[in-house]
């Protein structure tokens, strides 16, 4: 299907591209010059463009060169994929925010996606309110996603093969503080020993990695068990961070248990609540956990993590089995989730109003301001998040809540992490 001709409906407000915008229109004949020392500045300067508006807030610039139909930016400061514009006679595309200078987050970029169904036949698709993106259309995304040229920070290296999806990193210059261990060259990276786990009950096969931390003198260790272990592990070199918060003093010791899922297909399944996962997890996982992990599993330091899918199963699982989980970090939960349509306020509110309180457990719940729902009829995670944490409560948990100037996005996890095990444990040393 053919293409409208590029977006180029929407005028910069930035001084950057105001500047670049106005040089073009007074030098047509100059234009390829103009361009030339354009993108040498911004190879120079890198990506994204900051402009400090006050001290509450910047303009963010997202910048992609030499698209031929479109480009969209995937995570960012937004609910949503957004579509860059292009400027007339240059081959700048642009995304322009103003966004609070405590925001942390990342990003990648689609770019040229394919035009499935005619939807990008039409001019500027995403301002016509009346024009409807399928999902079909709206995955394609993933078939031609690009990290940023000019942002040389991101979450893997340019050659890293692990198959995970890399994205690029932005934080402003008041986003909370954490360890990155990426800012620790000199610190060994600790080694992690990985273990196949075959379930009968599911008929399945996943790949668990287990770390440990050095020991502390009178000192007994944390034990941390997080969904989507791979990403936290490779994505985010959670064993590291560990063992640098270790070392400083700010945790006392830990093993952390990475669980995989299978595959990716199987994952939503998997996390979403339902009474076979429950079994694996009660029966296979827990019990295998106990006689694998290095270190005692003392079921009054065990947190149970995970973020999305990973943060919704991680508080049914950790309601269900209240003897195994005495801490539970659900980061970004994706508490919209309903098993039916009559699942009020929401599905895990429902589970826990019905469930008899059998001991008080301690929860750190998060979600970001970035998540926020598309469609007005839909719940949303920042709308949930509060809900749930409210109704633990009220049920007699320890609930601490917080919400982070983000998206729905690893790199504001990974702060969460930290914040989450050190508001737990950090007293105790």
């Amino acid at each position: 299907m053919e293409y409208a001709a590029p977006c180029e409906a929407i005028s910069p407000e930035s001084k950057l591209l105001t500047q670049l915008q106005k040089q073009i229109e007074i030098n047509p004949s100059k234009n390829k010059e103009i361009l030339d020392k354009f993108w040498a500045k911004i190879d120079k300067s890198g990506t994204p463009i900051i402009e400090t508006l006050n001290d509450q807030q910047s303009r963010i610039i997202f910048l992609w060169k030499g698209a031929k139909h479109n480009v969209r930016l995937i995570g960012g400061p937004s609910n949503d994929h957004e579509w860059l514009t292009r400027m007339p006679k240059s081959d700048v595309w642009f995304k322009e925010s103003i966004i609070d200078n405590r925001y942390i987050g990342s990003y990648s970029f689609a770019v040229d996606l394919p035009n499935l169904e005619g939807y990008l036949s039409n001019y500027c698709p995403h301002l016509n309110p009346n024009l409807k993106e399928s999902r079909s259309q709206r995955r394609t995304v993933i078939q031609v996603q690009r990290i940023d040229p000019f942002n040389n920070n991101a979450y893997l290296a340019k050659n890293n093969n692990s198959g995970l999806r890399n994205e690029n990193l932005v934080a402003l210059k008041l986003a909370p503080k954490f360890i990155n261990p990426k800012k620790y060259p000199d610190v060994a990276q600790p080694s992690l020993i990985k273990h196949q786990l075959e379930s009968k009950l599911l008929n399945n096969v996943r790949t668990i990695s287990i770390y440990q931390s050095k020991a502390k003198l009178n000192q007994d260790y944390i034990t941390a068990i997080f969904f989507d272990g791979q990403h936290y592990n490779e994505l985010l070199n959670v064993p590291k961070a560990l063992d640098i918060l270790v070392e400083q003093g700010k945790l006392p010791p830990i093993q952390a248990i990475f669980v995989s899922p299978p595959n990716e297909q199987i994952r939503p399944k998997e996390l979403t609540p339902n009474k076979e996962f429950s079994a694996f997890f009660n029966q296979e996982l827990m019990p295998w956990i106990k006689k694998n992990a290095p270190q005692t599993v003392n079921a009054n330091k065990t947190v149970l993590l995970g973020s999305s899918l990973g943060g919704l199963s991680s508080a049914y699982l950790a309601l269900e089995n209240p003897n195994m989980i005495s801490h539970v970090v659900p980061l970004s939960g994706s508490f919209w989730w309903q098993a039916e349509n009559s699942d009020l306020p929401n599905g895990m509110s429902k589970i826990i109003r019905e469930k008899n309180l059998h001991s008080p457990q301690h929860w750190f719940i998060t979600a970001n301001s970035y998540e926020t729902s598309r469609n007005n009829n839909e719940l949303s995670i920042l709308e949930t998040s509060p809900v749930v944490a409210e109704d633990l409560k009220q049920k007699g948990h320890d609930v601490t809540y917080k919400s982070y100037i983000g998206g729905h996005s690893y790199a504001v996890w990974q702060v969460a992490i930290q914040d989450a095990l050190q508001h737990f444990f950090s007293k105790s040393l």
